[in-house]
């Protein structure tokens, strides 16, 4: 405790107005007084005393700084002063003089003053004195943090819990703006501790200046824009997947520090849709290959279901060990409640009794689980995975899809003549009952959202990968043709309406931005040498000559044609969308379309469009730690240049990488993108290649595309000097 002068200095003390009222009226200068003389003044005005958190904080105050403020006294006796002004000071000194801290008669700065005035002075310091503005608060806790103190020193100086502080050093990081609004009154301390809930400053702003124009402020509206984009710790899906893996992922977590009650919100919902996501898609992994269709839903509308048709579970025995459990389960949950409703239980018969009821609906549920669905059924049925509003899984199996549901028998139809075999059971289907159509889900672009592909960029990725097929397809009449003929007699024979892979009208797709996305690619300069030797001098006869003249073309004019006129139908898709067309995946492959050489990520088509998390990550895992952090230390727009320079076909001498990362960045492609097996496709569909005789050596890959007339990934107008 900081020492007191004692040497008195009566013409130089500066007075407060109380004390200069009350020299005018007869008391004297200011005077040290042993502690032991002084005590409250039956004439102190403050009845109601302060809450025990503020006269904690004014003891450790004076504990740490000693008293700044000299008390006002009238006298009693010459040894006895009643405390007029400062009776929650003279509360805290005689508290330290208990605890030994300071003596009993240690001596306190007094203004003596006439006993007339006691009530009056009293009054004046409870009503004139002004509070400390909780802005200047905030700020100077942040003061005293910034001149090296720890939030555990402040807190012992000012009495107050380490919890405390923080809170208000959490106050002084709300924009500067904001603070300036409370400061001039135009929004209250609740409204401030409301936008507490994000750090962001921009966040804060556009939040202020959506709320501002409104007649009254509420913090709820304040902390409801806040939030509006997050979801709640406590919501379906945030239960599902769990604040640790949550923030283990990254996420970050929004919490009231002002409403211990609260729940906290959980600020990247892209991220959090992404890990529930994933966590279905393992979940899904169980059923795939046991049902006709396996799907997973974020969220299904209440009812939704009832737009399926349903199959059910074929009836087995219960297992015997879950039923006799089961029954002691009911046997023990019955006694237990006899037992004047619980008025006699101990604390662990009211833990048992409570436990029964959720162990008996997993009893049940396990039963269900054992009950098997014949497989003509699961031929023709799905089952969907979603989040139950409870938080945990839920797994709906039996569904039907109302375009899978079995014709109904015609009369007589499964009459069989004698002798002849039995037919195969029809499957019997609880027809739907509700027209609604059957929910759709996007978890492809789910994943995607996370990490910053947006769907402009992903229709760009899809463009640019059919942009690749049709150049390859353009220039092999023999795919061409299958793929047309494939798409044709599934329409033609009616098993589809709708052609998955190729638009039989041959409307061209034309990508947004084509111009941009196209121009001076591997893809494009194909397809306009390609276009530059079509035969079509006929298209400028008149009818019906410009079709006797088309008819009269060579096979191979022919051929050229409808393989370009084939290549303009192909539909985009990427091999992650949801549910892609393998029809088109394996045209892809037996095309051995090779998209990485015709197309690389640049600054521009990729790098500059998706988030430096996914950059970043990208990097760390095909070059290096160090090259990872080198990029996340710099702006958006210098990681899309580097990771431009990085994945170039032209790496190795522009970044000196070695060899092995070479092979993986010049070859990387985003998810989707490539054309699985299309390496393996001359392997796959290898009828026209000669055995190897006994003795000779394979041939190496090398040496395979030097004796072939074309390239296996480019035309020969692309390949050698002429590329």
């Amino acid at each position: 405790m900081a020492k007191t002068s004692t040497r008195p200095k009566p013409a130089t003390v500066k007075k407060t107005e109380a004390a200069a009222s009350a020299t005018a009226d007869g008391a004297t200068d200011i005077r040290l007084i042993p502690l032991d003389q002084l005590e409250p003044s039956p004439l102190n005005v403050r009845k109601v005393a302060p809450s025990a958190s503020v006269e904690a904080e004014l003891l450790a105050s004076i504990r740490e700084t000693g008293i700044k403020q000299n008390l006002v006294v009238h006298a009693l006796s010459e040894t006895r002063f009643a405390v007029d002004a400062g009776g929650r000071r003279l509360k805290a000194l005689k508290q330290l003089a208990d605890d030994g801290v300071i003596p009993v008669d240690h001596p306190v700065p007094c203004l003596v003053e006439d006993e007339r005035n006691a009530i009056l002075t009293s009054t004046t310091e409870n009503l004139q004195r002004a509070a400390m503005h909780p802005a200047d608060q905030f700020e100077a806790f942040e003061a005293m943090i910034a001149e090296g103190r720890s939030e555990d020193e402040i807190a012992l100086k000012f009495g107050v819990s380490v919890d405390l502080v923080r809170r208000r050093l959490k106050l002084a990081r709300v924009a500067p703006e904001i603070i300036e609004q409370f400061r001039a009154g135009d929004l209250t301390l609740e409204c401030v501790m409301a936008f507490t809930l994000t750090d962001d400053h921009d966040r804060q702003l556009a939040v202020w200046n959506a709320v501002k124009g409104g007649y009254h402020i509420h913090p709820q509206s304040i902390k409801r824009q806040l939030t509006e984009t997050a979801h709640s710790a406590n919501s379906a899906l945030g239960r599902f997947v769990g604040i640790e893996a949550y923030e283990a992922a990254g996420g970050v977590l929004l919490r009231d520090l002002f409403d211990d009650r609260a729940s906290a919100h959980m600020e990247n919902p892209e991220l959090l849709e992404r890990l529930a996501i994933e966590r279905l898609q393992a979940a899904a992994k169980t059923f795939e290959g046991m049902w006709k269709w396996v799907e997973v839903h974020l969220s299904v509308d209440y009812g939704a279901f009832r737009s399926f048709g349903r199959v059910y579970p074929q009836d087995v025995d219960p297992d015997p060990d879950l039923l006799a459990e089961e029954e002691r389960l009911i046997a023990r949950e019955e006694e237990l409640a006899a037992q004047n409703d619980g008025e006699d239980w101990s604390e662990a018969e009211t833990e048992e009794y409570y436990a029964i009821e959720p162990r008996l609906r997993e009893i049940e549920a396990l039963q269900r689980e054992r009950q098997p669905y014949a497989d003509e059924d699961r031929a023709i049925a799905g089952v969907v995975l979603t989040i139950g509003h409870d938080g945990a899984l839920r797994v709906e199996k039996g569904l039907v899809r109302p375009e899978d549901i079995p014709a109904a028998t015609e009369p007589g139809e499964d009459s069989a003549e004698a002798g002849d075999a039995p037919s195969p059971a029809r499957p019997h289907v609880t027809p739907p009952t509700s027209s609604t159509p059957v929910p759709t889900s996007d978890p492809a672009a789910t994943l995607r959202k996370a990490d910053g592909i947006s769907a402009s960029l992903a229709d760009d990725l899809r463009a640019t990968r059919q942009h690749i097929l049709r150049a390859h397809l353009a220039a092999d009449f023999e795919v061409a043709f299958d793929a047309m003929l494939y798409a044709l007699c599934e329409q033609a024979l009616g098993r589809s309406y709708n052609n998955e892979a190729l638009d039989i009208s041959i409307r061209p797709f034309q990508a947004q931005d084509r111009e941009v996305l196209h121009a001076d690619t591997v893809a494009q300069k194909m397809l306009e040498a390609l276009e530059q030797d079509l035969a079509t001098d006929w298209m400028k006869l008149e009818k019906p000559e410009d079709f006797r003249v088309m008819s009269a073309l060579p096979l191979a004019d022919k051929q050229a044609l409808f393989a370009w006129a084939t290549g303009l139908a192909v539909k985009p898709q990427l091999s992650s969308d949801n549910r892609p067309s393998p029809i088109i995946e394996e045209i892809g492959a037996r095309l051995d379309v090779d998209v990485a050489a015709c197309w690389r990520p640049t600054a521009q088509n990729y790098w500059g469009r998706v988030n430096k998390g996914h950059a970043v990550a990208t990097a760390l895992k095909l070059i290096s730690e160090d090259y990872a952090e080198d990029r996340n230390r710099e702006r958006k727009g210098d990681i899309a240049a580097a990771m431009e320079r990085a994945f170039a076909e032209t790496a190795g001498e522009t970044e000196g990488f070695g060899a092995a990362t070479v092979a993986k960045t010049t070859r990387w492609l985003p998810d989707g993108m490539a054309f699985a097996g299309a390496m393996d496709a001359d392997a796959d569909m290898g009828d026209d290649v000669p055995e190897a005789e006994e003795g000779d050596q394979p041939a190496s890959d090398t040496q395979i595309d030097a004796e072939n007339d074309e390239p296996s990934s480019l035309p020969a107008f692309l390949s050698g000097d002429a590329a």
